[in-house]
């Protein structure tokens, strides 16, 4: 928690892990037998602030009492006010600061999964012919949200006009939906958007190469460990199930993965274990 806050006081890009072990009464040896950076801590708490957005936002879109449109406004208004309290993620990803690259995919990642969820949402809202123009829709919702979190992370007074500013913004959602369904004009095409996020799959393969690399080494140096032979053969063999369930499967079987994981963590020499939490921390930006 004390990390978490002083990222957000301080600010990712000013931060140094110096900073954060002082701020947490920790060692550097401490951090780094849980963090290989402070990328990846900044990741790890980025991804459960996400985790718990898009929880939230499903919660909403399930809600029965209420007409799709009301639901999505709720959303927008609640992705408004996320991204005013986590807006230097915004200021990263529209800068040009030199970012590490798991940091750069993880944004990638972001980007990629808040364009496809706008975009599923306003077929819903506003049907089925609206579907040839939601590339051109969802970038147009997702500028005027920006620029109102952009204004109004600078100046905390404005927070109290979400509600006003999220009314105005699908108000005019309104017009210009119908205006282009009828106009029936494209400025985004598919291939456009290819550039604006990242493609799943690749994204996907380039993890996995460097799972099997982590994989690879990690059962060259169990072979030249001082490791009984029927311990190697346990330890070789789940690292080769993980990496074939995470490989072979669409949706690998998160309960196989936990409890390979919890093995190896369990089992491992001492001198092998920030290896494992290497393992689990590819392992976790794969799923």
């Amino acid at each position: 928690m004390k990390r978490k806050q002083f990222l957000e006081k301080k600010g990712y890009l000013l931060t140094s892990v110096t900073d954060i072990v002082e701020a947490s009464e920790i060692s550097k040896g401490t951090f780094y037998n849980y963090f290989t950076s402070k990328e990846e801590l900044a990741i790890t708490i980025f991804k459960q602030e996400y985790s718990v957005l898009y929880q939230r936002l499903d919660q909403i879109m399930q809600e029965e009492d209420k007409t799709q449109k009301e639901k999505f406004k709720t959303c927008i208004e609640l992705l408004v006010k996320f991204h005013i309290k986590n807006a230097e993620i915004l200021n990263i990803s529209f800068s040009q600061a030199t970012l590490d690259d798991d940091f750069n995919q993880f944004l990638l990642s972001v980007r990629s999964k808040s364009v496809k969820w706008i975009k599923e949402q306003m077929l819903l809202v506003y049907g089925k012919d609206t579907k040839p123009y939601l590339n051109d829709l969802a970038m147009m919702l997702t500028g005027m949200i920006l620029l109102f979190v952009f204004v109004s992370s600078k100046r905390n007074k404005e927070r109290a006009r979400i509600p006003e500013a999220v009314d105005y913004v699908m108000n005019r959602m309104e017009v210009i939906v119908k205006d282009v369904v009828r106009t029936k004009e494209i400025v985004l095409t598919d291939e456009d958007m290819d550039g604006f996020t990242p493609d799943h799959l690749s994204l996907k393969k380039r993890r996995m190469g460097k799972l099997k690399n982590l994989v690879e080494d990690l059962l060259m140096k169990i072979d030249a460990g001082q490791i009984a032979d029927s311990d190697k053969w346990q330890l070789k063999e789940t690292l080769n199930a993980l990496l074939a369930e995470l490989n072979n499967k669409e949706t690998p079987r998160s309960f196989i993965i936990q409890g390979a994981i919890l093995y190896l963590k369990q089992q491992v020499p001492k001198n092998l274990e920030n290896e494992i939490s290497k393992l689990e921390s590819q392992i976790n930006e794969l799923l």
